[in-house]
């Protein structure tokens, strides 16, 4: 990839993580991301598809999960504790885009443990 291409990039996941932030901020539950489901959704998927593209494989990953898990909101499935989930997940990636340490281990054992029964059936 080009050095044009990632700062690029980089910038375009790190205003998407912005975005998911100030989101959240308005939010105090899972009934509020119910009602913003779609719209964090557009974030989550935009990032799963281009942080992988420049290397940031984890964030990638997460953002993935994210977007399966808002989908199901967004279809009336409401996976539950989604909101304490996505502020967990939203501070790891705003970590590791600015180049903190982060546990993506333990944060990704996290996910897989509380929906796994909501990510089988995607």
């Amino acid at each position: 990839m080009s050095e044009e291409f990632l700062r690029v990039a980089k910038k375009e996941v790190s205003d998407d993580i912005a975005e998911i932030g100030s989101l959240l901020r308005a939010c105090s539950g899972d009934s509020d991301i119910s009602k913003n489901a779609a719209e964090i959704e557009k974030h989550t998927h935009k990032i799963k598809g281009l942080a992988p593209m420049m290397g940031q494989i984890e964030i990638g990953d997460v953002a993935s999960t994210l977007d399966a898990l808002l989908k199901l909101a967004i279809s009336g499935n409401m996976p539950p504790d989604l909101f304490q989930s996505i502020k967990k997940s939203h501070q790891f990636m705003l970590d590791t885009i600015d180049g903190h340490e982060s546990d993506f281990a333990s944060l990704k054992s996290d996910l897989d443990k509380k929906y796994s029964a909501f990510l089988s059936r995607k």
